[in-house]
Parts: structure tokens; C-alpha cells; sequence
């Protein structure tokens, strides 16, 4: 039948942990009210600053028009703003504004409850060795 050598998969073992640790972490943010693509959208604002659509969809892997509903609800509660690139007329930037700083600081204390959760049990050392491995994994594929 269908066969694939899972338990050797370092594929199969990434993703499963990283399902386990978005689930987790909605949870969390459910409990605020809040999203995993709202926290996805800020996070990448976080990491780039002001950025256009199409760069923030391509950094969090969502298609455009799945990102521009998630932005649409974000910005009628005023956490995001959306304006026209100076360089660019068709490219739209987006930030986050004043008002989302409450809701960030309630996101960034989820995630860290869930990191915590997450690594509990296995040394710092270890963490910072797994860092380093998933980093050489990625520069990998990426080439």
C-alpha cells in the first residue's frame, strides 16, 4: 500500500511539531479574541517593519486575497494602515499603528508562554542547538 519512511522523515517531524505549536499558540490568542493570521500578519511587520502586501503574503505564505481579508478586519479594528507606496502606485504598504500595541503585547506574552511550554525539559543548549540546526536546514533549500 502506501509507504514512506516516516519515522525518518526530518520533513514529517518539523511539520508535525510546528502543527502542534500553531495549535497551541491559536489557542492562546483564541482566548484574546485574536487570530493565528492576525498574529502571522503582526509578526511579519515586526520582523520587516513597513512592508507591501505582496512581500508580507510571500513572508507569512498565504495567497493575496486570503491576506487581504485578514488585513480588511484588521484595519476596521485599527490595527493595521494601508497606503500607497510613494515608488509604486499599485503597491500598497502596510503598518501597524498606535492602537495595535495592547494587542501585541498580549500576543508576544502567548507566544512565549507557548515556547515555554514547548521546550520544557530540554536544556538551553539544546534549543539553541536546534535553532542552529533548523537555520542550516532552511539555508539548505532555500541554496
Amino acid at each position: 500500500m502506501l509507504e514512506y519512511d516516516f519515522k525518518e522523515s526530518i520533513g514529517y517531524s518539523v511539520a508535525m511539531a510546528y502543527r502542534a505549536l500553531r495549535k497551541a499558540l491559536d489557542a492562546e490568542l483564541g482566548r484574546y479574541g485574536i487570530t493565528f493570521s492576525q498574529w502571522q500578519v503582526l509578526s511579519g511587520l515586526a520582523l520587516e517593519g513597513e512592508i507591501s502586501q505582496v512581500k508580507l503574503a510571500e513572508l507569512i505564505g498565504v495567497e493575496g486575497p486570503t491576506l487581504v481579508r485578514i488585513l480588511d478586519r484588521m484595519e476596521q479594528r485599527g490595527w493595521i494602515k494601508r497606503k500607497v507606496s510613494s515608488r509604486d502606485r499599485r503597491q500598497k504598504l502596510i503598518s501597524p499603528t498606535k492602537k495595535v500595541e495592547g494587542v501585541w503585547k498580549q500576543m508576544t506574552e502567548c507566544a512565549h508562554g507557548v515556547r515555554n511550554g514547548a521546550v520544557k525539559g530540554i536544556s538551553s543548549k539544546d534549543v539553541v542547538n536546534l535553532q542552529k540546526l533548523l537555520k542550516k536546514i532552511k539555508e539548505n533549500l532555500n541554496g
